[in-house]
This record gives structure tokens, sequence and C-alpha cells, in this order.
């Protein structure tokens, strides 16, 4: 009975150290970039598990063995900067985004996964809805990702239409790819101030890269820069996601799919990593205040994310609650799409708006000048 007990307080003492190691390694993450080391990646994404089962050991040990419970509670401790960017631990508020206080404005970020352009059949209904979305939530500055518009006859002219359905009449598009010059894909920034100057910046080279662009804003005497991205993606295809769903059921090709997979995963981290430090560069460079929007397919755990955010505030750890899930697909504990404001304005709502029109969730935030 005594040999039993040991070598459960053993097994248990090893695996609780064996989570420290993997835990406080993701809590390395700010500090390395993928580029030095591409397995920081992938233990990243592991984060809010190895968090929770830190915890369960936490109120593990102070039931049966308190003295023990030091091991997890000076892991928490060390590695508290990813955790407070992981988890906002506010109590959830309900905020209208009709509800603008007197001299704030609305700033809303959105992948609209080409508006079902290439998933669905007819993907006028999703256009009509996600128009629909947009509208009701009032933006005063509307920074989209994975945007299609085009000039073709028959065609949906996204730019022009949200542009005049929003009354959001000034605008700036990345056009990254195009087609016979008439069907162009990319981001775009909308704003109901003047823009006053406008550019991007390319992120990656070759024809799949895409662009940072920004949009210097006219608001009063004040000068905005809105900062707008998309990066690098892992670019699963339907064959990966078939992929995914035979190593989740454990079949003999899981082993084949894995590899194959993490290719893409640690090849897309590492180019994520070099265009998060063309960002930061920029945003660090920029003569205004500067407010950031973007889908950065990585987590808050990433060294994208830090680099990036640097010294700016996460909207959601100001006004959000919980993990702030963004993205619908592979896992619940997602939140890749961002929105980051200089800490001269003050952050007075945001909301994650839950719906199934794209696989990501817009969100948004009101926001005035202190």
């Amino acid at each position: 009975m005594k040999f039993l007990r040991l070598f459960t307080k053993g097994f248990f003492l090893t695996l609780n150290v064996v989570t420290v190691l993997f835990f406080l390694l993701a809590c390395l993450a700010p500090f390395i970039s993928p580029v030095r080391f591409w397995p920081i990646s992938f233990i990243t994404l592991g984060f809010p598990f190895l968090l929770v089962i830190l915890v369960l050991f936490l109120i593990f040990w102070l039931i049966f063995h308190p003295r023990y419970a030091l091991i997890p509670l000076v892991a928490l401790v060390i590695g508290w900067k990813s955790v407070s960017a992981f988890f906002s631990f506010r109590w959830p508020a309900r905020w209208e985004t009709t509800q603008k206080p007197e001299g704030s404005f609305n700033v809303m970020s959105y992948n609209v996964a080409l508006f079902g352009l290439y998933s669905q059949k007819n993907s006028k209904p999703t256009r009509q809805a996600m128009f629909r979305l947009i509208r009701e939530q009032q933006p005063d500055v509307l920074c989209l990702q994975d945007f299609y518009t085009s000039e073709k006859k028959g065609d949906f002219n996204n730019r022009e239409d949200i542009s005049d359905e929003m009354k959001l009449p000034y605008r700036f598009f990345s056009s990254d790819f195009n087609r016979d010059g008439n069907q162009h894909w990319g981001s775009i920034i909308f704003s109901k101030f003047p823009i006053v100057k406008s550019d991007k910046v390319k992120l990656s080279p070759g024809p799949l890269g895409e662009s940072l662009i920004y949009a210097d804003i006219l608001r009063g005497s004040d000068t905005i820069r809105i900062v707008n991205m998309h990066l690098e993606s892992y670019r699963f295809n339907a064959q990966d996601y078939q992929s995914i769903e035979k190593i989740k059921k454990q079949e003999d090709t899981g082993l084949v799919a894995a590899k194959g997979i993490m290719h893409k995963m640690r090849d897309a981290s590492a180019r994520r990593s070099r265009q998060a430090n063309i960002v930061a560069d920029f945003i660090r460079t920029s003569p205004h205040t500067v407010i950031v929007c973007g889908d950065f397919n990585d987590t808050p755990a990433s060294y994208t994310y830090f680099k990036i955010r640097g010294n700016l505030q996460d909207v959601f750890l100001k006004k959000g609650s919980g993990i702030g899930r963004t993205f619908s697909g592979l896992s619940p504990t997602l939140r890749i799409d961002y929105i980051f404001a200089d800490r001269r304005f003050d952050v007075n709502g945001f909301r994650t708006i839950h719906s199934d029109l794209s696989d990501h969730y817009p969100v948004i935030a009101n926001l005035s000048f202190r």
C-alpha cells in the first residue's frame, strides 16, 4: 500500500514537472522567433491545454500535498505575461455597438472569407447577410481581410457597394492579386473620415505574398494611422482537413498525413514571424497614433502576437472576457483576429460577434482619445 502511494505521488509529480517544462517553454515564445527554433510554434498551440493542466495540478496538490502546489504556482507566476495575454479575467459586459459615447468612434475588423465566393455555389445570400451584419454595427472605420471585389459585368463590386451602403466613402485597397485587371483580392480599409495618406508594404515576396496596408485618417484635428493586414495562413486545403480527421481517428495513414501538415505549419510559422518583424518596425516608426487590425493567424501565446502588439493595447483584454475565440474551425481556443490601439486611446467597449457567415468572427471596438 505504501509502495502504491509513493508510486502514485511520483507519477503525478513527474507529470507535473514535465507539464511545467513545456508550459515555460511556451512562455518563451514572445522572445524566440520560429525562424530560430520552429518547434516553439507547435508548443504555443498547446498553451491553453498546458495552462488548464497546470491549474488542475494546483488544485490537486492543494488538496493532497499542499507543499507541492508551489510547483505549478511558481510556473504560473513566471508565465503570467503569456497567461494574461491569453485570458481576460474581466466579468462579461454587454456593449451595444450603437452606444457611442460623445467623441468616440467604432473600429471593426473582419475576415470576410471572400464573401463565400469559392466555398458556396451561390454566395449572394452570404454576401447580403455579411453586408447586413456590418451595417448593423455602424463602424466608422472598417478593416476587412480576404476581401474580393470585381468590375466585371454581373459580378459584385464590393468596394463600391460597401462605400455606398455603409456610408464609408473613403477607402484604400491592397489589390494584392487580380485577374484580367478587373477581379481583385486583398485587404481593404474603409473610413467615414477623410484619408490624407495611404500606401501598402509587401510582407512576403512572390505572387502569393500579401501586403500590410495603412491609411492616415483625419478626425477633427487628429491624424490616426489605421493599419490592416492578413498574415500568412497554414493554407490548409480540403485534403489537409481530411488528413486532420485521419489523425483524430488514429488511422494508419495519419502519420503520413501529420508529416505533410507539420511541414506546412512549420513553414507558415516562420513566414509569419518574419512578417511580424516587418509590421513591428513599421508601427514603431509611425508619426501618428496607431490602431492595428488584422487576421494574424496566430494565437496570443505566439511570437507574432507579442512582436506586433509591442506597447499597444489589446482591446479584447481591456473590455472582453474569457478566451475570446475568433476562429470557428479546428480548435475552440483560437483567438487570431485582433484590434490593437495606442495607449492614448480609451477603450469604451468591445465585442466579438459570433456569426457563422465566415470561418472568422468579426471583432469591433469603441475608442476615444483620452
